[in-house]
């Protein structure tokens, strides 16, 4: 085989794994910001002040679901957890849907000793997290609220993540009102929906560029013409 021969196949082979890993970093690119794209998902809480619905009697809660295309579709659990007597309890709580999305908390613990209240959604695999703190009877604390896109919040604070027991002791042992006012602390994840497609778009930029110049290297040194 010629030696011209030899670096034209060398050539041509070089200039398909380029193609291929471009490719392959786009596709990449694309998977990762799938989910930011569909909107991630994210709980909020608030109180029902002032609420004359029926449905929303003794109702001390309301948990909202966001982000997602079919909210209903998420999967949420709760539970109050205290110290009553010196000892640790953990009751779970029943969430009624009352609207797509939307689900309906009654008091489901006793008024005696130190409680919050810890709420966890699922979605196609995304996980947002509400602790709640409460008043020293059990009471959820009037104006209680976490906003969609908000950590901090009134009386509650959120997370990327599941509540682990370290992040549960450390509420119950800090005073009813820590988290009381709002801090503007938006998730990092949510505050912006231009970071994943900025991503998105320099991968599909860099992958174009990439391309071009190996075309533009070919036309240069057309097959079988050696360089000096």
């Amino acid at each position: 085989m010629s030696e011209r021969s030899f670096e034209s196949r060398s050539n041509r082979k070089s200039i398909r794994t380029l193609i291929i890993l471009a490719s392959l970093s786009s596709a990449l690119l694309l998977a990762i910001a799938s989910p930011a794209l569909a909107g991630g998902f994210q709980l909020s809480v608030e109180t029902p002040a002032g609420s004359t619905d029926p449905q929303l009697k003794d109702v001390v809660l309301i948990a909202r679901t966001y982000g997602c295309h079919q909210p209903a579709d998420a999967k949420l659990s709760a539970t109050a957890e205290g110290f009553v007597d010196g000892n640790r309890r953990s009751l779970p709580l029943e969430l009624r849907s009352i609207g797509s999305g939307v689900y309906a908390i009654k008091q489901q613990w006793p008024s005696e000793g130190t409680w919050v209240l810890a709420l966890t959604g699922a979605y196609n695999g995304m996980i947002s997290s509400v602790l709640v703190e409460l008043g020293p009877t059990g009471k959820v604390l009037p104006g209680t609220r976490l906003q969609e896109g908000y950590l901090k919040g009134v009386h509650a604070k959120g997370a990327r993540r599941t509540w682990v027991a370290e992040d549960i002791d450390s509420a119950l042992r800090s005073p009813a009102g820590v988290t009381s006012q709002t801090t503007g602390e938006q998730d990092a994840s949510e505050s912006s929906p231009f970071g994943p497609i900025t991503w998105l778009l320099a991968g599909l930029g860099a992958s174009v560029f990439t391309i071009g110049f190996v075309r533009r290297g070919r036309r240069r040194h057309p097959t079988g013409e050696v360089s000096s």
